[in-house]
């Protein structure tokens, strides 16, 4: 059994991000995992964007709230096997509030660096070229957190039903997959 966090940042209800967290939720609680998912789209007034004060010159400490993310989402996070980003394409970028609660993992670097798989789900309308850079930035923070990304699913084509549904297919086999 794995410790799964899922982290979805769309406020839409129901959205295309939302299915493919669904369905890949819906795979790894039927394999057994034990899953936590946090839609930060939709509780972002139960958190702050990051704080950071200058302690000395050229090092800021984070000014921590006792808030959702501090009491409930990191305790979480660290103790995860396996961490999954789930966004939509915003101007060719991840979601505010997935990205508002990814800037927070600043006062858990050491924690949370290493030993940690990942999986990506993305969702949206347009080509896939569209999605270079969302996918060079989950690459780049991926490396830097040294998580080992397992899967990936792509949704270019989400406002496509058909398509849509074999992506959250993808999405679900991917839970399912995980032991």
């Amino acid at each position: 059994m794995k410790k799964i966090v899922v982290l979805t940042g769309s406020p839409h209800h129901p959205g295309t991000s939302e299915r493919l967290a669904d369905a890949f939720i819906k795979g790894a609680t039927e394999a057994g995992n034990e899953v936590y998912r946090f839609d930060a789209g939709r509780r972002i007034n139960e958190f702050s964007m990051i704080q950071l004060e200058d302690n000395h010159p050229g090092q800021e400490i984070e000014v921590e709230p006792d808030d959702i993310i501090k009491q409930e989402v990191m305790p979480k996070l660290l103790d995860a096997d396996i961490v999954v980003l789930v966004s939509s394409l915003y101007y060719y970028g991840v979601n505010a509030a997935l990205k508002a609660v990814i800037d927070r993992f600043y006062n858990y670097n050491h924690e949370l660096h290493g030993g940690k798989k990942a999986i990506t789900l993305i969702s949206g309308y347009g080509q896939e070229d569209a999605f270079a850079s969302l996918k060079l930035y989950f690459k780049q923070l991926l490396n830097y957190m040294r998580w080992d990304q397992v899967g990936s699913v792509l949704t270019a084509d989400s406002w496509n039903e058909k398509k849509l549904a074999q992506h959250a297919q993808e999405a679900y086999e991917l839970g399912k997959a995980i032991k």
